[in-house]
């Protein structure tokens, strides 16, 4: 089980991104614990940092001081992203604001989730760039449209509030403690909210890609860790390949265990094991992520 919350210190704090204000969760490394720096992660979409709050704390309870912003959907903002460009753009700004404030280390590694998987994937560019970036579940490009993706969201929800998403009495308290902040930040904006939606799925490989590759550069190690039991995107077709034309260095890693977009709030020790695994084994290579038209 994990520590009790109390065991490492939240703050909340802000950053001020293009005049917009961003709250960020702030939890503190475990006290005793052997000191590893900070560590940015990036949520999924519709959520908020804390809905993450068992993996936030297992991350620090390991050494790591985690920065955790809120940004997509934020309906608190002035002007919410609704396209995964100005996610992308937002999460890179935010990022170096975080760094310029001193909030971040320079060498932080970027982890996220979801949505804030596929962002953090863009981050590589950032000057120094990070020592990794590791995405868990992150979205893949689809032509559905927002209210299949909504029955989506809400057939995943029945699963974890059942006990079938694994883990059953902690997937209910995931569930119980993050609906409010859900519910009340889509009221606050709902078109805003249900926009992003529309722009989420509105992109191709092709155009997903495009937009990686003048953004990553050489060497940056990169590793996506997929449960395959993924209400939105149950397969990982083409993701391996896709994500080699553009990485130098990517690893896919298939988890069959886990059946849940959301599998790393309910089992957030294993989710922070694949992280460890990945910042401990140094720049990844796998010989199985062609790199088509890559010198």
């Amino acid at each position: 089980m994990s520590p009790s919350p109390s065991e490492e210190r939240t703050t909340r704090e802000t950053v001020v991104v293009r005049g917009e204000t961003v709250p960020v969760t702030i939890v503190d490394a475990r006290p005793g614990a052997e000191s590893r720096g900070d560590a940015l992660f990036l949520h999924g979409y519709a959520r908020h940092p804390l809905d993450y709050g068992d993996l936030l704390h297992e991350v620090a309870r390991r050494g790591f001081r985690v920065v955790a912003p809120f940004l997509f959907a934020n309906n608190g903002l002035h002007h919410p992203p609704t396209t995964f460009w100005a996610c992308a753009a937002l999460a890179r700004r935010t990022a170096q604001a975080l760094r310029n404030a001193g909030m971040l280390d320079a060498g932080a590694p970027v982890f996220g989730h979801s949505t804030g998987g596929a962002v953090g994937l863009t981050l590589g560019t950032l000057d120094p760039a990070p020592p990794g970036l590791f995405a868990i579940n992150p979205v893949q490009p689809s032509s559905r449209r927002a209210p299949s993706m909504m029955m989506s969201s809400a057939w995943m929800n029945t699963k974890m509030g059942l006990g079938l998403a694994g883990e059953g009495h902690r997937a209910r308290r995931v569930l119980r403690d993050s609906s409010g902040r859900f519910y009340g930040n889509w009221l606050r904006k709902p078109r805003a909210a249900v926009g992003l939606i529309g722009g989420l799925r509105a992109y191709t490989y092709e155009r997903l890609l495009r937009w990686y590759e003048p953004h990553v550069p050489s060497g940056v190690p990169v590793r996506v860790v997929y449960g395959v039991g993924d209400e939105f995107y149950p397969s990982t077709d083409g993701l391996e390949e896709g994500l080699g034309r553009v990485f130098s260095h990517c690893d896919l890693v298939r988890l069959e265990t886990e059946n849940s977009h959301e599998w790393l709030m309910i089992r957030p020790e294993k989710a922070v094991d694949e992280l460890e695994r990945f910042l401990g084994e140094g720049p990844p290579y796998n010989p199985g992520c062609p790199r088509p038209g890559r010198d």
